[in-house]
């Protein structure tokens, strides 16, 4: 019976280790939610720094840019936004008071509802499509999420890569040694994301 049970055990073990590596060797899913403010000027910085990998951004809630009688969700209200009496819309062009997001110095770009694709390098960053802020009240509830895969993706061209759990950390290999040229380097070759804090 001992045998038997023990027997059962292992095999329990087995399948969990495995299941663990089979969980290990795919990519991960991240998701976070950031609250933008109808009046946050010039815009929120989501302390994601991308380095040519694409998130997928979606939004709720909605923005009153006269106070409280009218409230444009995240996709905007159809308005000129190409000229202004009071310094320009972020994106000239988009709907007015909708979410619009933009990566590093790029340009601003019409977010919306989503679900959008936003891709680049450089800081995510989000805004309100207005030219006058400070009468404005409410916000957009922003989720970004983003899969990538562990480790730093030495070599690994076809994959973008979130850092640790990796056989090789980012400090391990030094980048002028042959075993690194080799191996190639994560940011480059693998693309990694991470947080400012991070970098």
């Amino acid at each position: 019976m001992t045998f038997f049970r023990g027997a059962a055990l292992a095999a329990a073990t087995v399948a969990l280790v495995g299941a663990a590596y089979a969980g290990a060797a795919g990519p991960t899913r991240f998701s976070g939610e950031y609250t933008v403010g109808g009046a946050t000027v010039p815009g929120v910085d989501t302390g994601l720094v991308l380095q040519g990998q694409s998130v997928t951004v979606s939004a709720t809630g909605a923005v009153c840019p006269f106070g409280d009688a009218f409230c444009p969700g995240p996709d905007g209200y159809p308005w000129d936004t190409t000229s202004s009496a009071y310094g320009g819309f972020p994106a000239p062009g988009a709907p007015a008071w909708g979410l619009v997001g933009r990566v590093g110095s790029g340009p601003w770009v019409q977010v919306g509802s989503g679900p959008t694709v936003l891709g680049g390098t450089g800081a995510l960053v989000f805004a309100v499509n207005d030219d006058l802020l400070v009468d404005n009240a409410g916000s957009f509830t922003v989720t970004v999420s983003y899969s990538c895969w562990p480790g730093w993706g030495y070599g690994d061209v076809n994959h973008d890569h979130c850092g640790p759990p990796g056989l090789v950390g980012k400090g391990d290999v030094d980048a002028s040694s042959e075993a690194a040229s080799q191996r190639g380097n994560g940011k480059a070759n693998g693309k990694a994301v991470g947080r400012k804090a991070d970098r």
